[in-house]
């Protein structure tokens, strides 16, 4: 294998690191925020209607 082609696997592999390590990141920051989410709704009466979409915006 040339050297060019052994130095460009060598990026593309560093470049999956990085990219491996930013969806873990991701992963945790989304398992958190789901956690979070769920502690919150648990603290409200699960048959009372709710007061906003999903979006955010008011129920009227």
């Amino acid at each position: 294998m040339s050297e060019q082609a052994n130095c460009l696997q060598v990026e593309m592999l560093a470049e999956m690191k990085k990219q491996t390590a930013l969806l873990e990141r991701m992963e945790t920051q989304q398992a958190l925020l789901i956690q979070a989410l769920a502690e919150d709704q648990a603290e409200q009466d699960p048959d009372a209607l709710p007061l906003t979409y999903m979006d955010g915006t008011p129920c009227r």
